[in-house]
């Protein structure tokens, strides 16, 4: 039996590398918090956030931080990485509960609605 070692274990892939995480969809982060606790079970293809967080950072977004796009008929809100990642998103009813309790708090971080970004 082969004896391990770091030196071989650094040869090897790490398995998040070699899988195409742009297939996996995100979940709406919304815990619930504010509606008895239920987690939100909506979902989004990451490649369509990413293309929608991508248009962003070509028109020239170089800061992390959120992002409203389209998808489907609905406005979602991301959050984007300075370094092109993104962290999370929120579904149409989520992202349009948190821009109110934003606004009715003064504390929007949002670009404004003329901006969406639109994905397909």
């Amino acid at each position: 039996m082969p004896v391990s070692s770091e030196k071989n274990d650094m040869d090897r892939p790490n398995r998040a590398d070699s899988t195409n995480t742009t297939e996996f969809p995100l979940r709406c982060v919304s815990n619930g918090y504010l509606s008895g606790g239920c987690s939100c079970d909506q979902s989004i293809p990451m490649r369509a956030v990413a293309a929608a967080w991508g248009r962003e950072r070509e028109l020239g977004r170089r800061q992390a931080g959120f992002f409203h796009f389209a998808w489907r008929g609905g406005v979602w809100l991301g959050y984007g990485l300075k370094d092109g990642r993104i962290r999370g998103v929120y579904c149409p009813r989520h992202s349009s509960q948190r821009d109110q309790r934003s606004f009715a708090t003064g504390t929007s971080e949002i670009a404004p609605s003329a901006e969406i970004a639109l994905s397909a």
